[in-house]
This record gives structure tokens, sequence and C-alpha cells, in this order.
């Protein structure tokens, strides 16, 4: 397994986060000083190498330089920038990109093998089932730090693609529409509902990722009532979308 460290938080608070050689632990660096957000439209061309330093700044607060990621996974290229991403054949540029997920999935032991993580990373544009996506599927081993190309490719997204999707997906509800969220959460002008819960925006007090849901709060109670798996398609824009239409 790759060496334990801080790492940028997969999880998008903008902070480093701890992973200690086998999972990612609460230990954020530095602490934010606002809740987390989630941890978390054609093809593109490939974008030109080399990447240059990026010195712009992430819209959720995230560190100053948006760094490209130039690496080879399972002897094929991946290649990112602000421009855009690209992985063997497929490739998107960020202004074209319509759903992202992203999570980390612990991988059980069995015939021989030990446990172990696969970092995981899709961006694609509609629909889910057969319209165009880059796929990147990181493990252990090789020269390449896994989950360092993993939250560079995430912070990549977070910078150039999920403030504008947000944005998209807050007008059309403020528009007077309903719109299906991460295939299990209907976001409309009253609130939000799913699996058989309704919550009026009064009754939400935000949302938040954690043990691979995005677990949506009420402001009554202490524990969650609401979920939505980490790995559906536009879970990761949640808590921001809520945050944006409570606002």
């Amino acid at each position: 397994m790759s060496q334990p460290g801080w790492y940028p938080d997969p999880y998008g608070t903008g902070s480093l986060r701890w992973w200690d050689g086998r999972t990612w632990t609460d230990r954020l660096n530095p602490e934010p000083d606002r809740p987390p957000r989630a941890r978390t439209s054609e093809q593109g061309r490939q974008p030109a190498e080399p990447y240059p330093g990026h010195g712009r700044q992430s819209s959720w607060g995230g560190p100053p330089v948006v760094q490209g990621v130039a690496a080879t996974v399972h002897g094929l290229r991946l290649h990112a920038d602000e421009q855009g991403v690209a992985y063997g054949q497929a490739a998107l540029a960020w202004p074209h990109v319509e759903w992202v997920a992203y999570w980390a999935a612990q991988i059980p032991a069995g015939f021989g093998q030990a446990p172990g993580t696969r970092w995981i990373f899709q961006a694609g544009r509609h629909p889910f089932h057969g319209g165009p996506r880059v796929e990147v599927v990181i493990e252990a081993g090789g020269t390449i730090e896994p989950e360092t190309v993993w939250g560079r490719l995430i912070q990549l997204c977070q910078a150039c693609a999920e403030p504008r999707m947000v944005a998209e997906l807050a007008g059309r509800v403020r528009a007077g529409e309903s719109v299906d969220v991460a295939q299990g959460l209907t976001v409309h002008p009253g609130g939000v509902r799913g699996n058989r819960v309704s919550l009026s925006w009064s009754s939400i007090s935000g949302a938040v990722v954690d043990g691979g849901r995005v677990w949506i709060r009420q402001a009554a109670s202490p524990s969650p009532v609401l979920y939505v798996p980490q790995q559906n398609p536009n879970a990761v824009l949640i808590p921001a979308l809520l945050s944006s239409l409570k606002g």
C-alpha cells in the first residue's frame, strides 16, 4: 500500500486529509472554517503537453494552484489540466462534463490477495449509460502514488467543472423544475425527496459525505435521515447544491 501522509482531500474540504496507509482518517490540515463540501455539456480534444502550473484559485476555497496530472495508469496515458481530462482514447473538456463521480472502494481479501483500496474517478456526458465518459481506476503498486493522482483529478474537477454544474442545477430548480440528482434524490423548489423521505428546505441543515455516502441532515435531528451512495453520478455535488439553494 502507499505511504501514510497528508494528501489533497478527496472529499472536497479544500484541506489536506491524513491517509494512514489503509484508509482516510478524520484528520484535516488545516481545519476548515466551514462545514465540508462533498468529499464532495461533446467530447473535448486531448490537451497538449506539457502541463503548466496553473495559478487559479479554486471556487471551493481549495489550494491556489491547481496541478495537472501526467501519469501512466494500467498502461494507458492519463493527462489532465484546467482544459480537460484524457485517459487512453477517451477525452472530455471540463465545460462539456455533465456528471461526475469519485470514491475510494475497499477491496476485500480473498483468493490469496491482501485487502486494499481502489481509487475511482469518472466524468461524462448524458446519458449515464452509453454517453461518452472518462473513467480512471487506480490501484496501489507501480510508480505512482494512487491517492495523489486521484486527489489531483478531483481538485481539477472541483475547480474547472463543479461550480458550473452546481450553478446550472440550482438555476433549474429556482426556475421551478424538479431535478433528479444522483439517481436517487429529487431536488425541487420546495425541498428534496428520496427513498420515501421528503424534506422541506426549512427542515434541512445541510449535507456531508461520510463512509461512501452523501448524508442529508435534518435541522431538528442530530442524525442524517436521507442518503445517496457517493458513487452515484453527481452525488458529490449535493452538499454544494443544497447550500446554494438554501443560501
